[in-house]
């Protein structure tokens, strides 16, 4: 069988259109791939529209243990997943644990995915070259420890795969970025070693009761450290570099930003990344806007 790559995009109903967006950009720049979108189970009638060609929409429910529960309203700004051997469970480890376990539900002809969010645009022509080499695939590795929670995911890494290097070793890097690629053989690796360890000899519960920690860096720790970057090679830049649009007062800047992120021969979309929504909703770029901007590039090529 030959093997193959998939694109893995976690999404919700406040990011549909930029998901959609997300799907034109796969059409137009990496349409020999398939796409495999989650979302959460009230979202999936929401998003069957994107459910056409390589592109597919499960939802999140079919990775997740069947006993937990998702509460439907917010609490303390959250939803939550509970269940009588869990920690309630924040939407962001949920996420998590869906894209360790999408190999479950996709199949074993993917040798690797590459985990792209919905807000990501591609801008450029997608070549397989610039991601794999040798039979190695891209892992993002820098010496940066700025990035925010990076102490407790190391924590959380060492203790979930009982690690023997100090935290200091551990802590060195920053895996963080998208895409990030999590290679099939790998990923079963680490799986298994966080089930070996677990009390309850699932992994799943095992991260349903980790308050904090990190799907990449878990990942990548345990690839670079326990398997000597089997499968996988350093890259130090990010491919879709962050704009954040609540720093971009107007359209020309925006562009502004754009094109000096496209400028890199090795940057192959963008990243639309909005922080802090509730404060700074209104310093956002329409969506509309935004959309006409990325189309027009796109037809200017």
């Amino acid at each position: 069988m030959t093997q193959q790559i998939a694109i893995i995009t976690q999404s919700y109903k406040d990011d549909y259109n930029e998901c959609k967006l997300l799907c034109e950009s796969i059409d137009r720049f990496a349409p020999e791939l398939d796409h495999f979108i989650f979302v959460n189970d009230e979202d999936i009638k929401l998003f069957q529209s994107l459910c056409y060609g390589r592109h597919k929409v499960y939802k999140k429910s079919t990775i997740l243990p069947w006993f937990m529960i998702r509460v439907p309203i917010k609490i303390l700004g959250h939803h939550f997943h509970i269940s009588p051997i869990t920690i309630p469970v924040r939407e962001w480890i949920i996420q998590q644990i869906c894209k360790l376990g999408v190999f479950e539900v996709i199949g074993d002809q993917y040798e690797a995915v590459f985990n792209i969010d919905s807000e990501t645009v591609f801008m450029k022509p997608f070549n397989i070259n610039s991601w794999k080499k040798e039979g190695k695939y891209i892992m993002y590795r820098v010496e940066d420890t700025n990035e925010p929670s990076h102490d407790e995911y190391c924590q959380s890494a060492k203790k979930l795969l009982k690690l023997p290097q100090s935290l200091k070793d551990i802590g060195k890097f920053n895996y963080m970025s998208t895409p990030t690629c999590f290679v099939r053989e790998n990923t079963n690796l680490l799986l298994h070693r966080i089930k070996k360890n677990s009390f309850w000899k699932s992994w799943k519960i095992a991260l349903c009761n980790t308050y904090r920690f990190s799907e990449y860096y878990t990942y990548g720790i345990f690839t670079d450290k326990e398997l000597n970057l089997k499968k996988h090679y350093i890259i130090e830049k990010h491919l879709f570099p962050l704009i954040d649009i609540s720093e971009c007062p107007d359209i020309e800047s925006f562009i502004a930003s754009m094109n000096q992120s496209l400028s890199d021969p090795d940057t192959i979309g963008v990243w639309l990344q909005k922080k802090n929504r509730k404060a700074l909703s209104g310093k956002y770029l329409s969506f509309e806007k935004i959309n006409k901007v990325v189309h027009q590039y796109w037809n200017n090529l």
